[in-house]
């Protein structure tokens, strides 16, 4: 009875860890990200080995043009390989070789239409080259495990 009570209890602490947050917390979530839409970026130019991680896979599997990226996605490339992100809304990431790249963000307001992209160089090199950030408040950024930067102009190259 002892045992059966003792996993009663860790099924439901185990229960309310996997939920992630208390009601509150999913409540002021929800209402931050109702005003947000998911965006996406595709793969436009692929040369050698290039790896892709989806947000909700445990496995790497091999990138493909016109491959569709979204927020948490990894991408990898491997010796003397290259990969290019294109965006919705114009511009480019181009990701060099031996390169790891988490997309970290990729919204849209839907009232405003701001945008907010940001990559994570986790090793390697990328240059974006990005449109004129039309709506004042809109963010580009570029994080390395050491330091972030928000582009503001064109063009911008990270190694």
């Amino acid at each position: 009875m002892l045992i059966y009570l003792i996993c009663l209890c860790l099924g439901a602490l185990l229960g309310s860890c996997a939920n992630g947050s208390n009601p509150e917390e999913k409540a002021k979530t929800k209402a931050f990200t109702a005003g947000l839409s998911a965006t996406t970026a595709k793969i436009t130019y692929l040369k050698g080995k290039v790896r892709v991680k989806r947000s909700v896979s445990s496995g790497w599997q091999a990138a493909e043009l016109e491959m569709k990226l979204s927020a948490r996605d990894k991408l990898r490339t491997a010796v003397e390989s290259f990969a290019t992100i294109e965006f919705e809304s114009g511009g480019v990431l181009r990701v060099g070789p031996e390169s790891l790249v988490v997309v970290t963000d990729l919204r849209t307001e839907r009232e405003t239409q701001l945008r907010r992209y940001t990559f994570t160089l986790m090793q390697g090199e990328i240059e974006a080259e990005i449109e004129a950030l039309h709506k004042t408040g809109s963010e580009f950024r570029i994080r390395t495990p050491s330091t972030e930067t928000s582009v503001l102009h064109r063009e911008v190259a990270f190694q």
